[in-house]
C-alpha cells in the first residue's frame, strides 16, 4: 500500500501542474494584462510563459509519440483532452503575447513608452554671437531633429531629436563646424 501511496504522488502533483499549465496560468496572464487592478499577476508574466513552454513541449511530444505508436493512450478520451490542452496553452499564449485586452490607459501607456524610447533632448548653452533663425534653420536640416521641438532662448539651445537617426554627438559635432560655440 504504501508503494502505491509513494508512486501516485508524482502522478498527482505532476496532473496538478499540467492543470495549472494547460489551463490557469493562461488565464491568470491574460487576467494580469486586461484588468489592471489585477495587475500583480503580470509581474509574474515570465514564469507563466516559462512554465506554459514547458507544458507545450510535454503535450507536444505526447501527442507525437502517440501519433508514431511508440507511446499511445490509452483511449480516445485521454487522446481528445491532450489535443484540447494544447489548443488552451497555444491559445493562452498567444492571448499573453498580443495582449489583445488592454484598456485604453495601458494602450496610452504603451505608446508614450515607445516615444519616449526613440526621443532624446539636448540642453547647451550658446556663447558668442548667433543668428537665432539660422541657428534655427541649420538644426532643422539636420536629420532627426524635430522642428517643432527646437527652443532657443536665453542663450540656451534646448531641442528633440530621435535617437535612433541621430546622437547627441552627432548634433554637436555639426553645430561645431558650422561655428557655433556652446557648452554641454
Amino acid at each position: 500500500m504504501s508503494n502505491r501511496v509513494f508512486f501516485t504522488i508524482p502522478l498527482v502533483f505532476t496532473a496538478t501542474l499540467l492543470h495549472m499549465g494547460c489551463c490557469l496560468l493562461p488565464l491568470f496572464s491574460i487576467i494580469g494584462t486586461s484588468l489592471p487592478y489585477l495587475e500583480f499577476f503580470s509581474r509574474f508574466k515570465s514564469f507563466f510563459t516559462c512554465f506554459q513552454l514547458a507544458v507545450l513541449l510535454y503535450l507536444t511530444v505526447r501527442i507525437m509519440l502517440d501519433q508514431k505508436k511508440v507511446k499511445p493512450f490509452c483511449n480516445m478520451k485521454d487522446r481528445i483532452m491532450h489535443f484540447v490542452s494544447l489548443v488552451i496553452v497555444i491559445t493562452g499564449m498567444t492571448i499573453s503575447y498580443y495582449e489583445p485586452f488592454k484598456t485604453e490607459d495601458q494602450m496610452l501607456a504603451e505608446r508614450q513608452f515607445l516615444l519616449f524610447k526613440n526621443h532624446r533632448q539636448l540642453e547647451v548653452n550658446l556663447f558668442g554671437e548667433y543668428d537665432e533663425e539660422a541657428l534655427r534653420k541649420d538644426l532643422e536640416n539636420m536629420k532627426g531633429i524635430k522642428s517643432n521641438r527646437i527652443s532657443i532662448g536665453n542663450d540656451t539651445l534646448a531641442l528633440t531629436f530621435h535617437s535612433n537617426e541621430v546622437s547627441r554627438q552627432e548634433i554637436l559635432r555639426n553645430l561645431r563646424l558650422k561655428g557655433y560655440s556652446f557648452a554641454e
